[in-house]
C-alpha cells in the first residue's frame, strides 16, 4: 500500500509519502501542489513522523526513528544518502568529507548532485553538508532554511 499525508509546519505544508511501512519522500509543498493533491490520508506512520519532525524543529529530538526507504536514486546516490545519516546531530561535514566517507574522494560534485536529489530532507540530513571552509551552499529549500536548521541543532546542543 502507498499514500501520503500533508501536515502544517513552521516551514509550510510538509507532504510525507509512504510505501508499505516506510516513509519514502518528504517535501515542502507549494500552494498549487496542495490544491491539486489535497491533504492525503494520515496514518499512524505519517502521524508519528510528523510528531518526530515537530519535536526535531523544537530542538528536543536529535535522532529520527521512523522507518524510511529509498525507492529512487542510483546505487551511488543511495550510498551517499546512507552516509548522510551518519553525520551527527549539530555537526557538519564538507562535500569532500562525504566523498571521502563513501570511498570516492574525487566525486565531490557527484556528492552535491546526490544531496540535491535527496528524497527525505531533514530525515536524511543533507542540510548538514557544507562547502569547504563551512560555506553555506546549496539546499533544496534555500540556504536560509539550511542555516536555520543547523543553528537550531547547534543551539539545542548547548541547552
Amino acid at each position: 500500500m502507498q499514500g501520503f499525508a500533508t501536515y502544517t509546519s513552521q516551514y509550510g505544508p510538509l507532504r510525507l509519502d509512504w510505501l508499505d511501512d516506510a516513509i519514502v519522500r518528504l517535501h515542502i509543498v507549494t500552494q498549487s501542489d496542495y490544491e491539486q493533491d489535497g491533504a492525503g490520508e494520515p496514518t499512524a506512520l505519517t502521524d508519528d513522523t510528523f510528531d518526530q519532525l515537530q519535536r526535531y524543529f523544537a530542538g528536543t529530538l536529535r535522532q529520527f526513528t521512523v522507518p524510511i526507504a529509498f525507492t529512487s536514486g542510483t546505487p551511488f546516490q543511495r550510498t551517499v544518502w546512507q552516509a548522510l545519516r551518519e553525520i551527527p546531530y549539530g555537526k557538519t561535514r564538507t562535500y569532500a568529507q562525504v566523498a571521502q566517507a563513501v570511498g570516492r574522494p574525487k566525486a565531490v560534485r557527484a556528492i552535491g548532485s546526490a544531496n540535491n536529489r535527496n528524497p527525505l530532507p531533514i530525515l536524511v540530513p543533507c542540510h548538514r553538508v557544507v562547502g569547504s571552509g563551512g560555506a553555506m551552499v546549496g539546499y533544496a529549500y534555500g540556504v536560509e532554511m539550511k542555516r536555520a536548521l543547523l543553528q537550531m541543532e547547534m543551539q539545542s546542543q548547548l541547552g
